[in-house]
């Protein structure tokens, strides 16, 4: 059996609105990321209770001029970046509040 939830569609849109403004704030920072404009992944932090930060990254793309990957820590309230770091791998973005400390 297949439960509906109504809310569904909001929440996604909601998800998708932060991504676009986690994006927004890292391009601005690095404005060489609008073109071309690397594969984006990423979602909400677990522990983050008041939906303030956003896990976003990409991986290495040598096709695209990007010899590495980065991750990137977003607080969308502010458009600020507030931690960065290069990764490898989609697995070494982080899923936590607690895992930024690590």
């Amino acid at each position: 059996m297949r439960l509906i939830n109504p809310f569904g569609k909001v929440e996604r849109q909601m998800a998708d609105e932060r991504m676009q403004a986690a994006v927004a704030a890292v391009e601005a920072l690095i404005p060489e990321l609008h073109d071309p404009r690397p594969h984006w992944f990423g979602g909400r932090l677990e522990g983050d209770v008041r939906l303030r930060y956003m896990a976003i990254g990409y991986t290495a793309s040598p096709d695209d001029g990007r010899d590495e990957g980065r991750a990137f820590i977003v607080d969308i309230r502010s458009g600020h970046v507030i931690w960065q770091r290069p990764i490898a791998r989609r697995s070494e973005l982080p899923r936590s509040v607690t895992a930024l400390a690590q």
